[in-house]
């Protein structure tokens, strides 16, 4: 086996020598010849393959970051290998690209593999953020033996060659925006209903689905307020750029309160293409509920005008029944006092049909005392 292989390097250094030394065509035709040939002849056991022999690893294909704040360039390693155990190889990196929106470039183009050894270089894809998510480039990279030691062989059978081919794409992202109009705070009062219109903006690379919902649904219904529209709505398929129809929650305040309710509701909007979100949140105020028990609830329905008409009649009335208890009151005493001296003094006086309801009142009368008023007053 070690005269085998002393054999072969004693081809070798032949070859090199007639290659140099001669200077002619035919020179170098035999030299290729011998040189094809020496790759027929059986080699040790210990070899790890043929002159010339390549072989080529790269890393998985890339995937492009572009969402704003986050963006990287992204990079493919590669590793070339001389699986030949005689000579060293000369070997040149090439590579066949398309893309626009997205460029590469790679580390090394050419270097020297002694038998067994490696080398690593690096390719490189530069684009930049905000790129639409449908982008997407094929490439190939291409590692060719260009020569054996000194012996030029590029464009020859015994050049040999490794490909490796893959494909870039980016990688979507959403980024959204709640637009609500009026984020002021809505004032209520008891069982009222207010209705929040908004729309959703897409800023991100991809068609994207964005969910709308109040988070603190829970503690808004907990204090009576009825979420009607419900609490989570969708806007499906919203274009890169674009706006959502618009959406809207209706929410009916609670039918009770007996004090002022105070309460912030807070809206999200969340991208389905990743974890991105917008938060917008504003106050509920529900006026506290006037006591209508009584006759407050009666009088709280009716007009002004009417509570005026009313009170009116309702003045008169008292003022009449007022008059008469007074009228009788005096009546009954001044028939009392004329009975007293009809007894003592003259005879009695007929009165006539006509002045039944004739009462002569003196109240300069020393009879007519000013108590008497007031008892009577009293009685009432």
């Amino acid at each position: 086996m070690l005269k085998l292989t002393s054999n072969i390097h004693h081809i070798h250094d032949v070859f090199l020598h007639r290659t140099f030394m001669a200077g002619n065509e035919k020179a170098l035709t035999t030299l290729l010849v011998s040189l094809l040939l020496l790759t027929l002849l059986p080699m040790p056991s210990t070899a790890q393959g043929l002159p010339g022999s390549i072989s080529m690893e790269c890393s998985d294909d890339p995937v492009m970051d572009v969402k704003p704040g986050e963006y990287e360039d992204e990079t493919v390693e590669c590793t070339v290998t001389n699986d030949g155990s005689i000579l060293a190889e000369s070997v040149e990196i090439s590579h066949e690209w398309d893309g626009v929106f997205i460029s590469m470039s790679i580390s090394e183009d050419s270097f020297t593999l002694e038998p067994d050894e490696s080398q690593d270089f690096t390719v490189t894809f530069v684009g930049e953020a905000r790129l639409d998510s449908e982008i997407s480039n094929e490439f190939t990279i291409t590692a060719t033996v260009t020569a054996w030691g000194p012996i030029p062989v590029e464009g020859t059978p015994l050049s040999n060659v490794a490909n490796h081919s893959g494909e870039i794409t980016v990688n979507k992202y959403g980024q959204v925006t709640l637009d609500i109009p009026d984020t002021s705070s809505r004032n209520m009062k008891t069982s009222d209903e207010v209705s929040i219109t908004f729309q959703v903006d897409n800023d991100g690379n991809a068609v994207d689905t964005i969910e709308i919902r109040i988070n603190n649904a829970d503690e808004l219904e907990a204090l009576g307020f009825v979420i009607q529209s419900g609490a989570f709505l969708s806007a499906r398929d919203v274009q890169p750029d674009g706006v959502s129809e618009q959406l809207e929650f209706i929410i009916r305040a609670p039918s009770d309160a007996a004090e002022e309710i105070r309460k912030t509701i807070v809206i999200e909007a969340s991208s389905t293409n990743d974890d991105s979100s917008d938060i917008v949140d504003f106050d509920l105020i529900v006026e506290a509920k006037q006591d209508s028990a009584g006759l407050g609830a009666g009088l709280s329905e009716v007009s002004t005008d009417d509570l005026a008409l009313y009170g009116a009649i309702a003045g008169g009335v008292l003022f009449v029944i007022f008059l008469l208890i007074i009228i009788g009151r005096v009546s009954k005493r001044t028939s009392k006092n004329k009975t007293a001296k009809e007894t003592t003094e003259e005879p009695a006086i007929e009165i006539e049909d006509d002045d039944e309801f004739d009462f002569d009142l003196d109240f300069d009368d020393d009879e007519f005392l000013a108590d008497d008023l007031d008892s009577m007053l009293d009685d009432l």
